[in-house]
């Protein structure tokens, strides 16, 4: 109830001109949820980055890099060189430049000053905010709000009481809604209806496919090796879905071990896995691999997954490049 009313408040405050939001000089698009964790933010920035270079758009990403042990205004990757380690720029945003080559990657309490340092080194055509719908001090010209097709909003109630960052009724402030982890495009639509989303704005539905399993070096087996046996382990905010994700690609998983979000591995949990493991196979999620010590005592490869958009990409696309070529919002 608390954190609902704040947010309220500061979303009038920044309405209001009270606090002031800055504006970087080329157009900003933000992809974000209301629900803390889960929604797959990580995997949409990536698919729609990739999906902008596509269309001649020269990107570059801006990230908080939550819990990492940096402070101010750090290039996680300049798009032509090494990756900066997960300690130093957050797990999300390392995973992001790793799957990004060619496209620069800064991280910083205040983007719009990421975003500064970004341009006075490269030319940029468009930002991407990754876990953005929050950050109020940037100005966005398209907001993407997702929403995880199981988990809904949950009891619609924010923490403590709830999943919730903010109210409900404040996805109307989004430009388009984004049911992620969607079955089929008809439970995404049925998803959909319990989200308070204005009427005429674009609504999609995405799944994460399974492509291959990745290994420490980057390289990649396409396929996931349906019937194989692996012991798989994950630090996620929920962790259970990752599971059934490793199921649905046809792995046979024999043991799991769960661990907190954004865990840092020690000795003792690798020592504890690799005995779990018993000599079968190892799978984690890539934002887990790019956390893990580069002396693993056993091979380990991580899940890769795309996104696939079922139905809604089309308007929603359309919405984005308009915004960018100077589209005003609604």
């Amino acid at each position: 109830m608390i954190l609902g009313a704040a947010a309220r408040v500061r979303r009038l405050l920044y309405a209001w001109g009270i606090l002031s939001a800055e504006r970087l000089p080329r157009p900003v698009v933000s992809i974000g949820n209301l629900v803390m964790g889960g929604a797959g933010k990580t995997p949409h920035v990536i698919h729609l980055a990739r999906w902008l270079t596509g269309q001649g758009r020269r990107v570059g990403v801006l990230s908080r890099g939550y819990r990492r042990k940096s402070r101010g205004v750090l290039w996680v990757s300049d798009g032509e060189g090494a990756v900066v380690s997960a300690a130093e720029g957050g797990d999300e945003p390392v995973l992001i430049a790793r799957s990004l080559p060619g496209i620069p990657v800064v991280v910083g309490e205040s983007r719009a000053a990421a975003g500064r340092e970004l341009l006075s080194r490269r030319p940029i055509d468009a930002f991407l905010l990754d876990d953005g719908f929050q950050h109020l001090s940037l100005r966005r010209d398209a907001d993407l709000l997702l929403v995880e097709c199981g988990r809904g909003l949950g009891n619609r109630r924010t923490a403590p009481l709830g999943p919730l960052r903010e109210p409900p009724s404040h996805a109307r402030f989004a430009d388009a809604l984004v049911i992620t982890k969607c079955p089929d495009a008809e439970s995404g639509a049925l998803a959909a209806l319990a989200v308070p989303f204005p009427a005429g704005r674009p609504v999609a539905f995405s799944r994460l496919r399974p492509r291959g399993i990745v290994g420490k070096d980057g390289g990649i087996r396409e396929g996931a090796g349906s019937g194989e046996e692996v012991y798989a382990f994950s630090g996620l905010a929920r962790n259970a879905p990752f599971r059934d994700t490793l199921a649905a690609a046809g792995l046979r998983v024999k043991g799991f071990l769960p661990f907190p979000d954004h865990h840092a591995y020690g000795r003792r949990d690798l020592d504890r896995i690799a005995r779990e493991a018993g000599g079968l196979p190892v799978i984690t999620t890539e934002k887990d691999l790019v956390r893990l010590p580069a002396d693993v005592p056993f091979p380990v490869g991580a899940l890769r997954v795309d996104v696939e958009y079922l139905a809604g990409w089309e308007a929603t696309s359309r919405m984005i490049l308009e915004r960018l070529d100077g589209g005003s919002r609604s």
